[in-house]
């Protein structure tokens, strides 16, 4: 009598997500609001810094317990974008004002309209939210892939790819996939992490 096929377990990445991610949510919202500004903070004395101030900026609008990004989104910029994703292609339309916002497919508020980034415009730094982080740069998601296929495609018109997290979703190591794209800088509550492949 064979028996059945065992059902395979979690893999390392997705043993690894769920470990970040429920350290993540465990942060009361006090401490959550304060390390996300601590963190927007850091985000712009960092682009100063390097003198990318004035770079188009393409960052997230949060979702659930992901660091916060509203000051930044806030905040007159001359070339800010948020993504908005139609069937897993992910766009990045202006952000200003005026802009009004909707729900997309995972919940996550997106523009409703906006004058689209395209590789024609000024090279851009990219802001992304994170599951999990090391610290050579590799970055785990939620596993759909959006944001690393849309990297794949686009790096080269990029100036600098920064994850913003909390420290408490610092790995050891993560296992990095050829498809997988790594951050240049990682930005928490306590740090500025350079970890820049290129």
């Amino acid at each position: 009598m064979t028996r059945p096929a065992a059902e395979p377990g979690p893999s390392a990445k997705e043993r690894l997500r769920a470990e970040a991610l429920a350290r993540r949510r465990a942060l009361d919202a006090t401490a959550r609001a304060r390390a996300s500004q601590s963190i927007q903070d850091a985000l712009l004395a960092w682009l100063a810094e390097q003198g990318l101030e004035a770079a188009p900026l393409l960052i997230y609008r949060a979702m659930n317990s992901e660091v916060d990004t509203r000051r930044i989104l806030d905040r007159p910029h001359p070339a800010l974008y948020a993504p908005a994703v139609r069937e897993h292609a992910m766009t990045w339309l202006r952000v200003d004002a005026d802009t009004s916002w909707r729900a997309g497919g995972m919940g996550v508020m997106e523009p409703a309209n906006g004058e689209p980034w395209t590789t024609e415009a000024p090279p851009a730094v990219l802001v992304c939210p994170l599951a999990g982080f090391d610290r050579a740069g590799n970055r785990l998601g939620l596993g759909k892939g959006c944001f690393d296929r849309w990297l794949a495609a686009h790096r080269a018109r990029l100036r600098a790819v920064v994850g913003l997290a909390f420290a408490c979703q610092e790995l050891p190591a993560i296992p990095a996939e050829p498809h997988d794209e790594p951050l240049d800088v990682i930005i928490t509550e306590r740090e500025i992490i350079e970890c820049r492949t290129r």
